[in-house]
C-alpha cells in the first residue's frame, strides 16, 4: 500500500497568549483531500489551532509543516504560503469600499502584477523571456475566472454591488469563493456559520459540501454537527488545549469514549 504523505503535518504545537496555554503541544496531519472537522466547546483552543496552520496565529512553540517547510519558523516568507490556504473567517473581511468582482480578483490580479513586474526585470537584464501578458490582460483574465466563480454560485449578477447591499449567507459564498480564487491546496473555516441568520446558514453549508465533494482540502471549525456528521472524514473533539478524541463522525457522534466527549454531545446534538 502506497504511503502518502501529508499535505500539513502539525508536530508538538503549542500556543500561550501570556501565562493562558490555549494550545499543549498538539500533534495532527491532515492529509491531501481529507476534510478535517474540529469541535469543542468554547476556549477548548479549536479556533487557535485552525489558525495557527496559517500562522495567523504565532505558535509558542512546535512546527507546521506544509509544502516541506515549518511555516511556523520566523525566517520563513509565511505570505508565499498562505496564497495557497484559503481562509474564510467568521465575519465575512469583505473590503466595503469595492465591488464583489474587486473582492474577489484583488489578491490573484496583485499577485500575479507583482510576477510581472519581476518577469520585466529578469527580461530587462536578459535573463528570461519577455512578458507575454500586460496587466490589462491580466485583469481580464481574472475577472472572466471570477465572472464563473460567480456563476457557480448563482450570483454573477451580484458583480458590480457593493458587500453592503447583501444578505450574510451571501458575503460568506462571496469570501468563499474569493478564497478559491487564488486556486488554494487547502481551505480553513472558522465557524463560517456562525454569524448567519438560521436561514442563511444553509446555503453556505451547501456550497463548502460541493467543495467537499469536489476532493478540496478542508480543516473546518464548525458547530454545526449535522454538517460534520455528513462532510468529514475524521473529526477532531478539543478539550482543554489539545485532541482528546478523534476519529470517523460514527466513531466520535456514534461512539464516544471519553466522559468529557459524552458530556459535550449530550448538549450539541
Amino acid at each position: 500500500m502506497e504511503n502518502k504523505k501529508p499535505l500539513i503535518e502539525v508536530k508538538e504545537l503549542s500556543k500561550s497568549f501570556g501565562s493562558l496555554e490555549v494550545l499543549k503541544s498538539v500533534s495532527v496531519d491532515i492529509m491531501q483531500g481529507e476534510k478535517v472537522v474540529i469541535v469543542g466547546a468554547s476556549g477548548s483552543g479549536k479556533s487557535t489551532l485552525l489558525r495557527c496552520l496559517n500562522c495567523l496565529e504565532d505558535p509558542t512553540g512546535g512546527a507546521v509543516i506544509f509544502e516541506d517547510e515549518n511555516i511556523a519558523d520566523p525566517k520563513v516568507d509565511i505570505n508565499v504560503h498562505r496564497q495557497k490556504m484559503g481562509m474564510v473567517f467568521q465575519q465575512f473581511n469583505l473590503f466595503n469600499n469595492k465591488t464583489v468582482l474587486q473582492n474577489i480578483t484583488l489578491a490573484p490580479v496583485m499577485l500575479r502584477k507583482r510576477k510581472l513586474r519581476q518577469e520585466k526585470i529578469r527580461h530587462f537584464f536578459r535573463k528570461g523571456e519577455k512578458p507575454t501578458l500586460t496587466k490589462e490582460q491580466i485583469l481580464e483574465e481574472e475577472n472572466g475566472k471570477a465572472m464563473k466563480l460567480l456563476a457557480r454560485i448563482g450570483l454573477e449578477d451580484k458583480a458590480n454591488v457593493y458587500p453592503s447591499t447583501l444578505s450574510g449567507g451571501q458575503k460568506q459564498r462571496i469570501a468563499i469563493v474569493r478564497a478559491l480564487a487564488m486556486n488554494p491546496k487547502v481551505m480553513l473555516f472558522d465557524e463560517p456559520t456562525s454569524a448567519l441568520d438560521p436561514e442563511m446558514v444553509g446555503e453556505v453549508l451547501d456550497l463548502m459540501k460541493q467543495l467537499a465533494n469536489e476532493g478540496m482540502t478542508m480543516v473546518i471549525v464548525t458547530h454545526e454537527m449535522g454538517f460534520a456528521r455528513e462532510v468529514a472524514d475524521r473529526v477532531l473533539f478539543m478539550d482543554g488545549g489539545v485532541i482528546a478524541e478523534q476519529g470517523t463522525p460514527e466513531e466520535v457522534f456514534g461512539n464516544p469514549k471519553s466522559e468529557r466527549l459524552k458530556a459535550f454531545l449530550a448538549k450539541v446534538l
